[in-house]
């Protein structure tokens, strides 16, 4: 699994419907590439609507796991049975840990989110530009404070 077959989605105020619709349309202009997962706080709602929607049939829609134990009800069988992350090994390691930290990338996505009247404004150009410069200069700070730390951080490749 590469970093590319997974798409996380922050806390949005969009229905599950309006997320499906653009995920939907995002995912199928030319060139793109359809996830096999969506992991996002409310995916077992969108689950159960995307169920009649071929365009969802071979992609895993789940809860992040921490949202499963913390925030869902026990007493919610649909997401439950469904949308546990335990019931795709893909996302798990060898070892039985997560692949992806879905808390570190809800915590980036608020970090982003920081950004977003600044960019209110942009046209695509330059909004892209500013945000992954913005990334970037992050990424910096990160790794210089793990090394600091005496951790070994490195880069992933495929």
């Amino acid at each position: 699994m590469s970093w590319s077959d997974l798409l996380i989605v922050p806390s949005i105020l969009l229905s599950n419907l309006s997320l499906q619709m653009m995920i939907e349309k995002v995912m199928s202009i030319p060139g793109a590439r359809k996830p096999d997962h969506i992991i996002y706080d409310s995916c077992c709602l969108a689950k159960q609507q995307a169920q009649g929607n071929p365009w969802f049939a071979d992609i895993g829609m789940c809860v992040d796991p921490w949202h499963l134990e913390n925030k869902h009800k026990t007493t919610h069988k649909y997401c439950r049975i469904n949308c546990n992350p335990k019931d795709y090994p893909e996302l798990l390691t060898d070892d039985g840990k997560w692949f992806f930290n879905t808390s570190i990338a809800e915590q980036i996505n608020v970090w982003l989110g920081g950004f977003h009247s600044i960019c209110r404004e942009m046209l695509p150009v330059k909004y892209n530009f500013f945000l992954d410069e913005m990334i970037r200069l992050r990424n910096i700070i990160v790794i210089d404070r793990l090394q600091e730390t005496g951790q070994q951080p490195c880069y992933w490749t495929e």
